[in-house]
């Protein structure tokens, strides 16, 4: 069995060199690990996906191509390093075996609250696809501890093995320099980066709307929060001209509603206030994925405002809207003014101001021109 390690690039696959492998294993963006190197984080992962003899990993192969899969019949495996973020590392898993490959994803925590989150996120992704089926979330296989020792030192490292989307790639505002125009960048790494058209943008913040909301709980008020653009937790595939966009974790699963209330709330409010709330963040990002704050142009709310009903729409018609009727919702909203919503986002923006105060010093001046939008969006809807 041959086994590669390997960056994902714009240009493609770069091998990683005997010399970097000796290089410090990354933490964060910033911040190196005191003593792990990368070919320990390579090495790790190699140790995980063929733990007990490959067999988990074989069943999942198994699952996914429907040939007998064996430990011998794998040709190739190539461990691509894809992205290292703040609290967790994701790497991609590519197996060939037979006439065929399988693309699967792992994820790598290295520090306490970082295995934290992902131990979270690995339960959380679990439950949604127990409880929705819905095909817009990753499947989690399996998750597991490596030990890796350095000298005396030895380190945790917590990794989930889950579903990766191929073909799907993040995307970031941007600022066209030959127009100097905010758009949407797709970092589309076989086809290079590429900025998408008017309708392709509009339809990705659509369906992100739409999809946030098909995993609403009408019922309790759990949604899937936070998530934010700047992360790239949304993911977007161009295929036949056709839109087609993911979600790439869920760190939390619950209602905010505390925040607004210590009460019981009526399951209207707690539905507008989700909607009010996903139309600000909906245009939130940073430029480039790591510059300024960014926010959306104004075709971001319609957009939103779109994605919100439809979802709405298919799951009254799937018996779990609860609140009533799709279209008493609609009146309601429509009956609101602009000072009206205002006053509902100024509770929202609260939020901001404790959790995201980089986020609020964007969205306070605004939010006149967002509440003008929206307000026009709903009455137009």
């Amino acid at each position: 069995m041959l086994i590669e390690y390997l960056f994902s690039g714009p240009e493609g696959d770069i091998p990683v060199a005997p010399a970097e492998l000796a290089v410090p294993f990354k933490i964060s963006p910033s911040e190196n690990h005191p003593f792990l190197t990368l070919e320990d984080y390579f090495e790790a992962i190699k140790d995980f996906i063929l733990k007990d003899h490959a067999k988990p990993l074989i069943d999942i192969l198994r699952g996914r191509s429907n040939e007998d899969v064996s430990q011998d019949g794998i040709q190739k495996i190539l461990i691509r390093s894809e992205k290292h973020g703040a609290l967790y590392h994701l790497a991609s898993v590519e197996t060939f075996f037979g006439t065929q490959s399988v693309k699967l994803s792992v994820s790598t925590a290295a520090f306490a609250r970082g295995r934290e989150w992902l131990r979270h996120e690995f339960d959380i992704l679990k439950f949604l696809g127990r409880n929705f089926d819905l095909p817009y979330l990753p499947g989690p296989y399996f998750a597991g501890t490596i030990e890796c020792y350095s000298g005396p030192s030895e380190e945790n490292l917590f990794m989930v093995l889950g579903e990766w989307f191929e073909d799907y790639h993040e995307w970031h505002l941007s600022i066209d320099k030959e127009s100097g125009k905010q758009r949407v960048c797709i970092w589309d790494l076989k086809n290079g980066h590429g900025f998408a058209s008017e309708e392709e943008s509009r339809g990705i913040f659509r369906k992100a709307a739409k999809i946030l909301t098909l995993y609403y709980d009408t019922g309790n008020f759990s949604q899937i929060y936070p998530w934010h653009h700047a992360a790239g937790d949304f993911i977007v595939k161009r295929a036949n001209g056709v839109i087609d966009v993911r979600l790439t974790t869920a760190r939390r699963y619950e209602s905010f509603m505390g925040f607004f209330s210590d009460g019981d709330v009526h399951p209207v409010i707690a539905l507008i206030y989700f909607f009010l709330n996903m139309t600000v963040r909906m245009r939130l990002d940073r430029l480039d994925g790591l510059g300024d704050t960014a926010w959306a142009g104004d075709f971001s709310v319609e957009a939103a405002t779109g994605g919100f009903f439809e979802a709405l729409r298919t799951m009254e018609a799937e018996g779990r809207y609860y609140p009533g009727k799709v279209d008493d919702l609609l009146s309601l909203l429509k009956s609101f003014s602009p000072e009206d919503i205002e006053k509902l986002l100024h509770s929202v923006l609260e939020m901001y101001r404790r959790d995201d105060p980089g986020d609020f010093s964007t969205i306070q001046p605004n939010l006149k021109g967002h509440v003008n939008r929206l307000y026009q969006a709903v009455q137009g809807f």
